[in-house]
C-alpha cells in the first residue's frame, strides 16, 4: 500500500504549478553532466536569510546533501535553483518565501514570510534508475519482447492510435486517481520474472511516465526500466505507425 501511496505522490509533484520566481544571483556554469528531472544530485550548501545570518550550511561537512530532483526532498525554491545546473555548477539564488517555508515558517529556525538565500555548488550528477529512450530504441527493444505498456487514457489511445504489440493499461484518471490494478498487470504481462523483464512506459508527453518509471525504479525494485522520452507526442512527430486501439 506505501508502494501506491508513493506513485500517487510522484503524479501530483508535476501538476504543481507556483507562480512566484527564484532570482539567479549569481550563476557559474558547470562543464560536467546536466541535471535532469529524477536525477540524483550531490550538493554543498549555504543558507542564509536576506541580511546575511547563516542558518544552515553544509560546508566541511564529510557529507554533501543528496536529493532526487523531482521527489520534493527539499523546498521548491531550492529545488527549481538546481534544475537545469550542470556538476560543478555555482549558483548563489534568491527564493521568496512563498517558495519556501511560507508563512508558516520552519520551527524556530526560519520565521514566517521569509525570503531566503542559497549558495550551493553541485558536487557530482548521477542519472535516474530508469533510461529514457528513443522511438528508434524502442522498436528494437520491442523485437527483443520488451513489454511497452501505454499508460494514458482510453480517450487518449482512441484520438491517436497505439504503438503495435504495446499493451494500454491507464495508470491514472482524469482526476489524478492511481489505478491500483496497475502492478497486477505488470506482473501477469511479465510473468515470473517481472522484475527483470524489460518494461517501457508511454505516456502522452514523457512525464507521466517518468514518474511511473521513477517509482518502478526506484521502490518496486524493477532493474530494466525505459521510458520513451517525449512520449506518444514524440512518435506522431517522428511519423512513427500507429494502430488503431481495439477494446
Amino acid at each position: 500500500m506505501n508502494k501506491i501511496k508513493f506513485l500517487i505522490i510522484y503524479f501530483f509533484l508535476i501538476c504543481n504549478v507556483f507562480a512566484a520566481e527564484i532570482e539567479i544571483i549569481l550563476d557559474k556554469p558547470g562543464e560536467g553532466k546536466k541535471i535532469i528531472n529524477h536525477s540524483w544530485v550531490q550538493i554543498e550548501y549555504t543558507g542564509s536569510f536576506v541580511d546575511g545570518k547563516v542558518f544552515d550550511t553544509n560546508v566541511g561537512k564529510d557529507r554533501p546533501l543528496v536529493v532526487q530532483i523531482g521527489m520534493k526532498e527539499v523546498i521548491p525554491g531550492f529545488e527549481m535553483g538546481i534544475v537545469g545546473a550542470n556538476k560543478g555548477t555555482v549558483r548563489k539564488i534568491k527564493i521568496p518565501a512563498e517558495l519556501a517555508y511560507g508563512a508558516t515558517g520552519a520551527g524556530n529556525i526560519i520565521p514566517p514570510n521569509s525570503d531566503l538565500i542559497f549558495e550551493f555548488k553541485i558536487i557530482d550528477v548521477l542519472d535516474p534508475n530508469y533510461n529514457l529512450i528513443t522511438s528508434d530504441e524502442l522498436n528494437n527493444l520491442l523485437k527483443k519482447n520488451a513489454v511497452v505498456l501505454d499508460i494514458r487514457t482510453e480517450d487518449q489511445w482512441i484520438k491517436t492510435g497505439v504503438i503495435k504489440e504495446s499493451f494500454q493499461e491507464t495508470a491514472f484518471d482524469k482526476n489524478g486517481k492511481f489505478n491500483v490494478y496497475l502492478m497486477d498487470r505488470v506482473r501477469a504481462l511479465a510473468g515470473a520474472e517481472s522484475q527483470n523483464i524489460e518494461i517501457i512506459f508511454v505516456s502522452h508527453d514523457g512525464e507521466t511516465a517518468s514518474i511511473l518509471g521513477n517509482a518502478f525504479a526506484e521502490d518496486l525494485g524493477f532493474k530494466n526500466v525505459y521510458v520513451l522520452d517525449g512520449g506518444i507526442k514524440a512518435w506522431i512527430s517522428e511519423e512513427k505507425a500507429l494502430v488503431s486501439f481495439l477494446k
